[in-house]
């Protein structure tokens, strides 16, 4: 029996008192402050909440708990409380998101977020996450100053920023402002209050023009989905950007530009002002190294492919997301391979959950779309017989295809033409739709592939 016995104890062992308090912590930091709070409760744990470093504060929605929508001050004091216990030196994430709250419980918390700020502050947090707090209290008056050596990555959203608010933040690296309601002047003086900052990435600004020239920005991504004809970009010494865009903006000064992607952009393809003035911005960026495009923005940009031999295009890396691949793409790509002798790697996504179909018979695109009836009569225009001319690319190393399914004439046109024209070709990559295909069409595939003519000894699939 006695075997059995120590068998018995080592199966109920209490193995979660045996753990070292640092594993404990670590566990209890992952899960949401109120549950780690109430593990003071279990008996092992007692008050190692205390020294969780990530404190995420966020206000939850919940119409069936009738006590805390009665109770506006709850949330208050359970923060107070949370940070007054608090005894870790130093923390790495403060988050503090009010999404739910409403005007009255906002107006009562707006006198407690500044200490709440300067806690943060104060206990060295690398992260501060400062979301959806309202700008009817954030004013000058109410945010602290901005002052601390450890802080890394800072996100404001939903705010004000005054030029009155001090800020040195001298290791801050990334900055983050959502719907932010600043002037210039507070804006540029929040910049110069942070020299070692690396990215930058605004969303939908109350300023019209966008400036800075610090060196050490690498990457700025910036949102703006409301038409306005008035802002202008002016950032030398920028090396990538990130722009999702409804209006073609008044590019001052991107000449250090090596990484470029166009997320959205709002073109009207039948509209020729429009496409001019898409081809002079991207005049702009025809000496970057790397140019990514969406799905809203491939189809305005190669619509444009009779005045792109216009450009002298020096990109490295092009990638296009495609709604389908038609006869127009097949036509906008050729044109552009033969304005970019220095392309050394092309990508193409397809969307495989539309089908030629779908997107015609779609409003949006009835009207000005590559797949209407006028853009392939326009494609017609272009004899067949140009297809067949000389187009060598002489650096372009890999090409890589996503998402091609059936019907596939259009890809297959494409493959032959890059197997014929790639004269150091070295890798061609087709990723089909898993979805789509059949085992025996994927074969088929291939071997209409195998048989193309190809001009470079060293191109392998």
């Amino acid at each position: 029996m006695k075997p059995q016995k120590r068998k018995c104890s080592k199966k109920y062992r209490d193995r979660l008192s045996e753990m070292p308090d640092e594993v404990i912590v670590h566990i209890i930091s992952y899960m949401p402050i109120v549950d780690a709070v109430r593990t003071m409760l279990i008996r092992p744990f007692g008050n190692l909440w205390t020294l969780i470093p990530t404190l995420k504060f966020e206000v939850e929605d919940d119409p069936d708990d009738t006590s805390r929508s009665n109770d506006v001050g709850w949330f208050n004091i359970f923060v107070s409380n949370v940070l007054m216990l608090h005894k870790r030196t130093v923390i790495d994430k403060f988050h503090l998101l009010l999404a739910q709250f409403d005007q009255r419980r906002r107006s009562k918390a707006s006198d407690d977020i500044r200490m709440w700020l300067r806690f943060a502050l104060d206990k060295q947090a690398k992260e501060i996450y400062f979301d959806d707090v309202g700008c009817e209290f954030t004013d000058s008056c109410h945010l602290p100053h901005f002052m601390s050596q450890s802080l890394i990555t800072l996100e404001l959203s939903y705010c004000c920023i005054y030029p009155q608010l001090q800020v040195n933040l001298g290791s801050l690296k990334k900055l983050i402002l959502c719907h932010i309601e600043m002037s210039e002047e507070a804006f540029q003086q929040f910049i110069c209050g942070c020299p070692s900052l690396q990215e930058l990435h605004i969303e939908e600004p109350t300023i019209n023009k966008l400036t800075f020239s610090a060196p050490n920005i690498r990457k700025l991504s910036l949102v703006v989905m409301r038409e306005n004809q008035n802002w202008s970009l002016d950032v030398p010494n920028l090396k990538s950007l990130d722009l999702k865009i409804d209006w073609i903006p008044d590019v001052i000064d991107v000449s250090s530009i090596q990484d470029v992607y166009l997320k959205s952009l709002y073109v009207i393809v039948d509209d020729e002002n429009e496409l001019r003035m898409f081809n002079i911005f991207l005049e702009k960026f025809s000496r970057c190294e790397v140019f990514q495009l969406s799905l809203d923005a491939s189809e305005p940009f190669l619509h444009s492919r009779d005045d792109l031999h216009l450009l002298q295009i020096r990109w490295k890396r092009l990638v296009l997301r495609l709604r389908i691949f038609c006869e127009s793409c097949f036509l906008g790509v050729y044109q552009l391979m033969r304005s970019s002798k220095d392309l050394e790697e092309l990508d193409i996504y397809t969307d495989t959950s539309l089908t030629y179909t779908s997107v015609c018979n779609t409003s949006v695109y009835n009207t000005h779309s590559l797949f209407s009836d006028q853009a392939f009569k326009a494609s017609a225009d272009l004899p067949t017989v140009e297809l067949s001319h000389p187009c060598v690319m002489p650096k372009l190393k890999t090409v890589t295809l996503h998402g091609y399914t059936k019907p596939w004439k259009h890809q297959l046109e494409l493959v032959e033409f890059l197997l014929k024209s790639a004269s150091v070709l070295e890798k061609l990559v087709i990723v089909p739709n898993e979805c789509g295909l059949s085992a025996v069409e994927k074969l088929d595939f291939v071997m209409h592939v195998s048989n193309f003519q190809r001009c470079s000894p060293n191109a392998r699939g």
